[in-house]
């Protein structure tokens, strides 16, 4: 029987609170079992969803639409990805030296053989040169100039693509009034990469240019 106290509130016994709470579990659990389970997730234990045609709403929703295309096995989503080109060993590491921040890996085979050139070029008084070597895209090139007796030059050490129109090209380094330079290039894209150097003196400038990788050939233009 309810107790009332002297504020007139009806208070049930503790009882009563826990022997309704656990009829409110078991009559969740009869209507998860029997309607959520089959319609939601086709799990039917009991084979009332089945009676009931619960597990029939779950097989609807999972199958595709009328005129829809089967969705693709992964087999074929796979093959119709396109391929990466290879570049080299795609490994991740976090090796790096002490101190440092670790920089991209740019590693790749090349299908040019190596080799190794040297020139002995002269720029004429207040003119320019260039000397130009045909590298594909990802080949490496290694160099170093230096003039005969210091003199200063205005270097430029550029590319440009293949069929390249007007002005179409890049420098990578660009120096006014150096005696010599020496640096590396994994060409951004295949064409021709190469050097231009100005003489602004009266004289006959004299260098030396020390070129190798893997480029197929290197000439004056």
């Amino acid at each position: 029987m309810s107790q009332q106290p002297s504020s007139g509130a009806i208070v049930a016994p503790k009882k009563e609170l826990l022997r309704g709470m656990a009829i409110a579990a078991a009559v969740a659990g009869v209507i998860l079992t029997i309607a959520v389970l089959p319609a939601e997730y086709g799990i039917d234990p009991t084979g009332a969803g089945k009676a009931l045609g619960l597990t029939a709403m779950h097989a609807e929703a999972g199958a595709p639409a009328e005129g829809a295309a089967p969705a693709p096995a992964p087999a074929e989503m796979a093959a119709a990805a396109p391929a990466a080109p290879i570049v080299g060993a795609a490994k991740m590491s976090t090796v790096s030296a002490p101190g440092e921040e670790r920089a991209a890996t740019i590693a790749s085979k090349q299908a040019v053989a190596y080799r190794s050139d040297v020139q002995e070029i002269t720029l004429p008084a207040g003119k320019g040169l260039e000397v130009k070597t045909l590298l594909a895209k990802g080949a490496t090139l290694i160099y170093s100039w230096k003039t005969a007796n210091g003199e200063a030059l205005n270097h430029d050490f550029h590319g440009e693509p293949v069929n390249a129109k007007g002005d179409e090209f890049e420098s990578f380094i660009e120096e006014n009034g150096v005696s010599q330079s020496s640096g590396s290039l994994i060409a951004p894209f295949t064409g021709v990469h190469g050097w231009y150097w100005a003489n602004k003196t009266n004289a006959p400038v004299k260098l030396t240019l020390r070129a190798s990788g893997f480029y197929t050939d290197i000439y004056k233009k």
